[in-house]
């Protein structure tokens, strides 16, 4: 006995043309209006203008403010007499911020004290041991 083989095609191709045009003419034209209305659907939807809401564009403040609570352990000031300037770096321990620098436009040991202890807030004896001054 000889046995046929079938394929899985063999429904459609033995039915006599069942699966002609009738099934295969609608397909492109179906795709073809599948791409026009996905071009037309892109079309509508980047033509419209990008809004963007209000909470979402920063508003620049004037300043902000930051409080934290540091253990200075030294300061060193570098008084630089030709340019008239003096450069401080406050080291610190127990936060994240390790060192803190500052460039006051004198060079006068006082003033430069004074001038670190309104921008650490803490009293000008306190600044006047913790300091360590280098001339250049």
């Amino acid at each position: 006995m000889t046995r046929k083989r079938r394929t899985i095609f063999a429904p459609l191709l033995s039915q006599g043309g069942r699966w002609g045009l009738e099934f295969w003419l609608p397909l492109p034209l179906i795709a073809l209006g599948i791409w026009g209305g996905a071009g037309w659907l892109d079309g509508r939807v980047l033509s419209q203008p990008r809004t963007i809401p209000d909470d979402t564009i920063p508003i620049r403040q004037g300043e902000t403010y930051l409080t934290m609570t540091l253990t200075v352990t030294s300061i060193d000031a570098e008084i630089d007499e030709q340019s008239g300037s003096t450069s401080v770096v406050v080291q610190t321990v127990g936060s994240s911020l390790q060192a803190l620098e500052f460039e006051y436009p004198f060079v006068d040991f006082a003033e430069v004290e004074r001038a670190i202890a309104t921008d650490l807030d803490l009293p000008v004896t306190t600044i006047q041991t913790l300091v360590r001054y280098r001339l250049d």
